[in-house]
């Protein structure tokens, strides 16, 4: 099924001069009839012009609103699409950072656990041994202290 350069230019809302002029430019092949007129394959065309997206109607604005779920438009155009990869490329890198931050926490939440280890090991080793239960009850013994040089001379 071709189209003439009017249906063309209905199906995508362009003027037929744009299309006349895309053909004439090499964007949009087409085939010449013998009286002159164009044929085009829709295929070729919406390669080039998206699909005019057809506005609807206020009853169906409505309904669109009675039923969220409901596609208001039949075809998204190629910005809805570039759109709706980049955000499915979008959340799958979010994914990605999510589980590198779990993995990250769960590191610290590690090197935390052995730095508490190795510290309780070395204040363990550092502190003085414990004297037995008898020396405990005992008094503590006092040094004994030096000599000063005037205790000399009355000696």
């Amino acid at each position: 099924m071709s189209w003439s350069i009017s249906q063309a230019a209905k199906e995508t809302g362009l003027s037929k001069s744009t299309i006349s002029r895309a053909i004439k430019a090499g964007r949009v092949s087409a085939l010449r009839q013998d009286d002159g007129a164009y044929l085009i394959e829709p295929a070729e065309l919406f390669r080039v012009y998206p699909r005019k997206v057809a506005q609807p109607s206020p009853d169906t604005r409505h309904e669109a609103l009675r039923n969220p779920y409901e596609e208001a438009y039949a075809t998204p155009s190629h910005d809805v699409e570039i759109l709706q990869v980049k955000l499915a490329m979008t959340e799958a890198l979010l994914h990605q950072e999510r589980e590198n931050s779990k993995r990250q926490q769960e590191t610290v939440e590690d090197l935390r656990r052995r730095l508490d280890a190795a510290s309780e090991k070395v204040l363990a080793l550092a502190q003085p041994a414990q004297p037995s239960s008898d020396a405990r009850h005992e008094a503590p013994r006092n040094p004994p202290q030096p000599r000063r040089w005037w205790s000399w001379k009355k000696n």
